[in-house]
């Protein structure tokens, strides 16, 4: 996922008050496998369209660290855009930044420290998906 690609989720969808709606997990093993991979998928609303709803995936590839973390009654709400980082070569992906007073975090640790979803991945990118009600988010990985 690229600067400009990060910069491109983030100009078309408003997050605030969107919904986190699954996240899976996958492992691959053999000599082509990529490692562990996760799939998020959000329900945030579209700006320029009259911020209509509409699921949008991120696929993280390549993932050495996450904490989901239910314990502390993480609704599953997002309040703030997700918050991405590279600290170590590794994409950060916050979905709960909002705890953050400052924009940017300092290093790794800080990103994980408190938040309750939040991944360390070498990779990902984003699609949009068609709207729940014409199709279902696919239950497997096609990376």
């Amino acid at each position: 996922m690229t600067e400009d690609g990060i910069a491109a989720l983030l100009a078309r969808y408003e997050f605030g008050d969107s919904c986190v709606r699954r996240v899976m997990l996958d492992q691959e093993f053999g000599p082509q496998a990529r490692g562990r991979v996760a799939r998020l998928v959000i329900d945030a609303r579209v700006m320029d369209e009259g911020l209509r709803w509409e699921p949008v995936c991120l696929d993280l590839f390549g993932v050495e660290r996450f904490r989901i973390d239910e314990s502390r009654g993480f609704a599953w709400a997002l309040y703030d855009p997700p918050q991405f980082t590279r600290f170590d070569g590794l994409l950060q992906v916050d979905l709960c930044a909002e705890r953050f007073g400052n924009p940017h975090p300092r290093n790794a640790q800080e990103v994980f420290e408190g938040s309750e979803l939040v991944f360390a991945a070498a990779d990902g990118s984003w699609s949009a998906l068609q709207p729940w009600g014409s199709r279902r988010c696919p239950d497997r990985f096609e990376p």
